[in-house]
């Protein structure tokens, strides 16, 4: 089911666009536009300009079209950031996917950390980053860094690294 209802004024003849339109966005989660559908196709790109990768318009899970600017609802005044996960399926855009991968693979690559550490780290990494917002989000936050403690230096530093770039692009919005 498409998320955009386009129609004509029956007195003007102008298009009606209801409902969200298509974002368009890279692998890396630059946002190309948020209007891919009712702007056309001048207003979109195969490749990110930023950084050249390919870019998507739908989950490559349930192939539903990434939610973009809501028409109806006025000007938002800031860029919003990339959604992080389907609004569908709930499974994570490419984006978060690569953060998330990331983070995963740092924590069980690293011998300092136990089984139950590295799952309950991993835990912790997920909710903050599926909702950076949250009320909880700071708590979870320092529990990360506690729980880093026995972390080597190295695998410590580029996690919070990750997450301190993570939040300072969500504080953005």
């Amino acid at each position: 089911m498409d998320d955009l209802k386009i129609s004509r004024n029956r007195r003007t003849g102008d298009t009606i666009y209801e409902g969200y339109d298509t974002s368009q966005i890279c692998e890396n989660g630059h946002v190309i536009t948020r209007t891919a559908e009712s702007w056309g196709k001048g207003n979109v790109e195969d490749y990110c300009s930023k950084c050249g990768s390919k870019t998507v318009t739908a989950c490559k899970h349930c192939d539903q079209k990434i939610r973009g600017f809501l028409h109806g609802s006025g000007p938002s005044g800031h860029e919003e950031p990339p959604p992080n996960f389907c609004h569908t399926c709930g499974k994570p855009y490419p984006w978060m996917e690569n953060r998330l991968q990331t983070a995963k693979e740092l924590l069980y690559d690293d011998d300092k950390l136990s089984q139950e550490d590295r799952e309950k780290l991993w835990d912790l990494l997920r909710y903050v980053m599926s909702d950076p917002k949250s009320d909880l989000v700071p708590a979870k936050k320092k529990l990360i860094g506690i729980k880093l403690g026995k972390a080597t230096a190295t695998i410590r530093e580029a996690l919070l690294d990750l997450l301190a770039k993570y939040f300072a692009e969500m504080s953005k919005s």
